[in-house]
């Protein structure tokens, strides 16, 4: 299989009807560079859940009650910008996993991704998950779930 080009993919993935993906990055510690280096490389605007939360008191307020419905309230937001790049959700999904059944919340982030079709479009990281990688899509059969290892080097 060859690897995705990120700067083609993210072009394609404005004009597409499913407008969003996931990729599933191996280490944690490297995947807000990684976001922000590729958004930058594709000219695109990066946010980081955590650091979004760190700066914003009323966000960190709600933290209790922040659902992935909010994290695609917050995005459908930015609807000023074509293509968004997402990261650092991974204190949202902890949190999320001590709600409900963790793998039904896993499938319901994937199908989410799935049938997003506003604007803005986005890629949104996460760390590397089997729910996640074994996700197989029913409505867009595209590229939806991704490994970085999958991807061409920006660099």
């Amino acid at each position: 299989m060859p690897l995705l080009d990120l700067i083609k993919f993210s072009r394609e993935l404005v004009t597409r009807r499913n407008k969003a993906a996931l990729i599933l990055t191996p280490d944690i510690r490297e995947q807000r560079a990684c976001a922000a280096g590729i958004a930058a490389a594709i000219g695109v605007e990066h946010f980081d859940m955590l650091d979004l939360f760190q700066a914003d008191a009323k966000l960190a307020d709600n933290l209790p009650g922040f659902s992935a419905d909010d994290l695609f309230k917050l995005i459908a937001d930015h609807k000023a910008q074509p293509l968004l790049v997402v990261s650092g959700i991974e204190f949202l999904l902890a949190a999320w996993l001590t709600q409900d059944d963790p793998k039904q919340v896993k499938l319901k982030l994937c199908q989410q991704i799935e049938l997003w079709e506003r604007v803005p479009a986005f890629i949104l990281f996460a760390q590397q998950d089997p729910v996640f990688a074994a996700y197989k899509p029913t409505r867009y059969t595209g590229d939806l779930v991704i490994q970085l290892s999958q991807t061409l080097s920006l660099a």
